[in-house]
């Protein structure tokens, strides 16, 4: 039985989708290596290839994950665990100030951890006619459906849109590109 088919899962998703004036050669290097991801997203260090290391580099805390697929110009996709530390006392101040400002405590969340899934991300490129593609975005996890955990999904994808529109804005897209959630 898969994840999705267990009827205490709770499925988080989030889609975005590109047009943009770019070939699929030119939308992979944006999505799918360290130098194209850290030019519109942030400082990220890639090893590419199918479980190969994937880390994102944010102020005070470093987000490694694996990657899952690795097709050249077609399907970049990695998994890594939600953005919270391990233990405790690792737990960046500003995501402690935020569990606290929803009245969750981190043991509550570190029991909970154990329920979701790592957090999915797929890029897809599709070839246009005229040299240009389609960019999609998928962002998908697995959990218990903990108000913590929904919130915390829905903010991170909530931060990540204006990211993804940069990354359109990058590959030459204009700002009102037609993007969908």
């Amino acid at each position: 039985m898969s994840e999705s088919d267990q009827p205490d899962r709770v499925e988080h998703r989030m889609e975005r989708t590109y047009f943009v004036p770019a070939t699929p050669e030119q939308a992979w290097e944006a999505i799918a290596t360290a130098q194209g991801i850290s030019a519109w997203m942030m400082p990220t260090r890639l090893d590419p290839q199918v479980g190969g290391e994937v880390a994102f580099v944010m102020d005070d805390f470093t987000s490694t994950g694996v990657v899952t697929d690795y097709t050249p110009h077609t399907r970049f996709a990695y998994e890594e665990p939600w953005p919270i530390a391990a233990r405790e006392e690792d737990v960046p101040a500003g995501m402690r100030a935020w569990f606290d400002s929803i009245g969750v405590s981190l043991a509550r969340v570190h029991a909970d951890l154990a329920s979701v899934s790592p957090i999915a991300t797929e890029y897809l490129v599709e070839a246009e006619s005229g040299g240009s593609c389609v960019v999609r975005v998928v962002t998908s996890a697995y959990g218990s459906g903990a108000d913590w955990e929904n919130e915390f999904f829905d903010q991170m994808a909530a931060s990540l849109i204006p990211i993804l529109d940069h990354l359109a804005t990058h590959l030459g897209a204009p700002l009102t590109t037609g993007a969908q959630r």
